[in-house]
């Protein structure tokens, strides 16, 4: 059933690219524009809501390439949300529609960041402001969280997810790995796993 919804998507796809018009590029900037708008935390915070959005609700992409996209978007240079945004714009309708979306999701952070400056100009110690910065933090952290267990699930199956996702976290907390580190030993986790289930002998 999942992969005749991920063929169908695909599909849809690849003839909206090539009729692509301004509703389009209309509709991927306003998709990323709510969604960087109304998300706190940052990229990865953003990846639950880009794809109820883009999978679940406009069926732009398939769930598989949801996760495609996303693990690749890990692993390159620049913001994860961004990287995502151009992916899904391109695939939507072309390098115009990966222009639009990247406008959508960055214009919010830029909007946002002066309207801070201007509005809250001088309540950096306000205790209230604080408490609230706080709220937001904790929730932020809890869609990071979200989505990397989320991820790891659908990746590599619930068991060896959740020894990968230790194995890794206790080498960034207690070791000091570097994200760059930490990529390369989360490759091979997925090397060897794939490696053994497929020449895993048959009973």
């Amino acid at each position: 059933m999942q992969k005749e919804e991920d063929l169908k998507a695909n599909a849809n796809a690849g003839n909206t690219v090539a009729a692509a018009s301004l509703s389009d590029f209309l509709s991927l900037f306003w998709a990323f524009f709510k969604i960087g708008f109304f998300t706190f935390g940052g990229g990865l915070a953003m990846i639950p809501f880009i794809e109820e959005e883009v999978v679940n609700k406009k069926k732009w992409i398939s769930a598989e390439d949801m996760r495609e996209m996303v693990i690749l978007a890990q692993t390159l240079p620049g913001v994860i949300a961004v990287n995502v945004s151009i992916f899904v714009g391109q695939r939507r309708a072309g390098w115009l529609g990966a222009i639009a979306a990247i406008f959508g999701t960055v214009l919010p952070a830029l909007l946002s960041i002066v309207l801070i400056l201007v509005l809250l100009k001088g309540f950096e110690d306000n205790r209230y402001v604080k408490m609230v910065f706080v709220g937001i933090k904790a929730a932020s952290a809890a869609l990071i969280l979200d989505t990397v267990i989320r991820m790891s699930r659908k990746t590599l199956g619930a068991d060896t997810a959740c020894w990968v996702v230790a194995a890794l976290g206790l080498l960034i907390v207690i070791m000091g790995f570097s994200a760059a580190w930490t990529v390369v030993f989360g490759a091979l986790a997925g090397l060897v796993y794939f490696y053994n289930r497929d020449n895993k002998p048959k009973p």
